[in-house]
């Protein structure tokens, strides 16, 4: 779908029935046509993040761009940006000293020079008040650490369905040690609803019985599972959803985005997302 045409489209729709008819008597009969074909987006909810995308993002993914720079030019980078972010990016490329103060024009610019360095210097996303409707654009209120959290619930869904399968219960109970209070609750939840087929076995037969393996294999499955739940959904969402992670886990949930939803197991997951915001 054309950008351009979407925002033209909500745009206008939000205009008053005669400044509307002006500004459509400004578009060819093919651009009318194509317009009305274009689903109306819905009026955003509140509490989105600020439209300026670069302080919604991770501030891990400016580290292979900055890493091409000299410690000169990654101060002054680092001096257009927040100063919480800046602060990791400096730890990280063991910079010291403090940051220079520099202009409003400069600090536009080097915004921009990092923004294109994630997106290309000639796309654009949709603003986040144009996003097509959608029940995970409530996904963008959510912090770094929040989404972190539910990949990890989302993995438990997979973990009951293996654990009605273990009849050893020194195994059972070792599991259950592992897992905080909050997550033998959710557990306790998940357990009672039925699981969509379609999901490979977690694994747990080839476990070591280590608890950091254990939390390690729930939160490549709860990545995959939310990948899963993502698929199909406006391209630009993903990739604002995917950037307010760590470029690691981040990275990661881009490439199991598909473009296409799964019939049946998409719209499972998305209904068991919607539960446990």
């Amino acid at each position: 779908m054309n950008r351009a045409q979407l925002v033209l489209k909500a745009f206008i729709s939000r205009c008053a029935p005669e400044k509307r008819k002006a500004l459509e008597r400004f578009l060819t009969e093919e651009e009318r046509i194509s317009l009305v074909k274009i689903p109306l987006i819905a009026k955003p909810a509140t509490g989105f993040p600020k439209e300026d995308m670069l302080e919604n993002v991770h501030w891990s993914w400016f580290l292979p761009t900055l890493k091409s720079y000299s410690a000169r030019e990654q101060r002054l980078f680092l001096s257009a940006l927040s100063p919480l972010g800046a602060e990791q990016l400096a730890r990280a490329l063991s910079l010291t000293g403090s940051l220079e103060q520099i202009s409003s024009p400069a600090q536009t610019y080097l915004r921009k020079q990092l923004f294109h360095s994630l997106v290309g210097p000639h796309e654009r996303l949709l603003p986040v008040n144009y996003l097509p409707e959608s029940s995970l654009n409530q996904l963008l209120t959510s912090t770094k650490k929040e989404l972190t959290r539910l990949i990890d619930r989302l993995a438990l869904y997979d973990l009951a369905v293996e654990m009605r399968q273990i009849v050893e219960t020194k195994i059972l109970k070792k599991i259950y040690s592992f897992l905080t209070e909050e997550q033998k609750k959710a557990l306790k939840n998940i357990a009672a609803h039925k699981e969509v087929a379609g999901f490979p076995r977690l694994g747990l037969d080839r476990w070591d019985g280590e608890e950091e393996s254990l939390k390690i294999l729930l939160h490549r499955r709860g990545l995959a599972r939310f990948g899963l739940g993502l698929s199909g959904q406006d391209p630009d969402l993903i990739w604002l959803i995917c950037h307010r992670l760590d470029i690691g886990r981040g990275g990661q949930l881009l490439k199991l985005c598909a473009k296409e939803a799964t019939p049946k197991v998409t719209v499972a997951i998305i209904r068991q997302i919607e539960d446990l915001l």
